[in-house]
């Protein structure tokens, strides 16, 4: 008896053993909480840096203000995303895996993972000089859909009427009208116009019944802004057929169009216009804080 109550108690040391290190297991493999997985909605904290420490992004309004990116009206705040939904580029989706809440890192992030390498063609040089005609010639009769007369001019009009384009001092007689409306240039020799999409006025110097011959109104000296260009440019030199301007140089910019952001650069002999992302082929660094995890549908 004795023998059997021994072997008893052995056996239920060992049962109570292995429960204890199961506890323990299962303790160890969630002593850190909850992981970022795939589909889950995370909330973090960043900082987002170039190689040479240059500060470009951030959710610190106190961090964006010791690196000059301060932009008042706009919300510091924990960025809130799905991991894996394409929202974010590819490296940052896949470095917070396996992250926990609370937990820091700092991701670096190759161009490939990022925002790939700048593509040459998205990238225009234009001539800080250039040399220009001084006279320009068009077709008197000037083509436009249906659909896009009736929006700038309404649909009351019919052949014969007279319509003034938008923007400008410019009347346009209609010549025909269908699914494509044809317009003539109601314009006489010796006549000038003005229009809010041209650098200067224009002067009519020749005109028949299939084109118009116009010439800029420009002195040397004068200085004119092209819509849509944050500097301006000075006209240097007039001959009886052409005329030089200088694209006068501003700091490095970026200005949104309807095209997306350009970034804007001056040398020595030119401007140049780039549609890339300015972090296009760069090396990204990104100090990260996971502030909550939200577990999602994997799928």
């Amino acid at each position: 008896m004795k023998e059997d109550k021994g072997f008893n108690n052995y056996y239920i040391a060992l049962i109570l053993l292995a429960a204890v290190l199961v506890v323990m297991m299962f303790v160890s493999n969630n002593a850190g909480g909850t992981v970022v997985e795939v589909g889950d909605n995370v909330t973090m904290d960043y900082t987002g840096k170039l190689l040479d420490g240059e500060v470009f992004d951030t959710s610190y309004s106190e961090i964006a203000i010791d690196a000059g990116l301060y932009e008042p009206g706009r919300p510091y705040e924990p960025l809130v995303f799905t991991v894996g939904s394409g929202r974010m580029i590819e490296g940052m989706d896949t470095g917070v895996l396996g992250m926990k809440e609370g937990e820091s890192k700092t991701l670096t992030i190759p161009p490939e993972k990022a925002y790939g390498q700048a593509d040459p063609t998205r990238i225009e040089v234009i001539p800080l000089i250039d040399e220009t005609p001084i006279e320009q010639t068009f077709p008197r009769i000037t083509e436009m859909p249906a659909f896009q007369f009736n929006m700038s001019f309404g649909t009351e009009y019919e052949v014969g009427d007279t319509v003034q384009l938008p923007g400008s001092t410019i009347n346009l007689t209609i010549v025909d009208m269908g699914d494509i409306v044809n317009l003539s240039f109601a314009l006489n020799v010796g006549e000038s116009f003005s229009s809010e999409d041209l650098p200067w006025d224009e002067t009519v110097v020749a005109i028949n019944s299939t084109h118009v011959t116009i010439r800029h109104q420009v002195e040397v000296g004068d200085v004119h802004n092209f819509q849509g260009t944050p500097w301006n440019t000075t006209v240097i030199d007039i001959t009886d057929t052409n005329m030089t301007i200088r694209h006068n140089p501003i700091p490095d910019t970026t200005v949104q169009t309807s095209y997306g952001p350009i970034q804007i650069h001056f040398d020595e002999t030119g401007i140049t216009l780039d549609q890339n992302s300015f972090l296009a082929g760069k090396t990204l660094v990104f100090d990260v804080k996971i502030l909550s995890i939200e577990k999602g549908d994997a799928e």
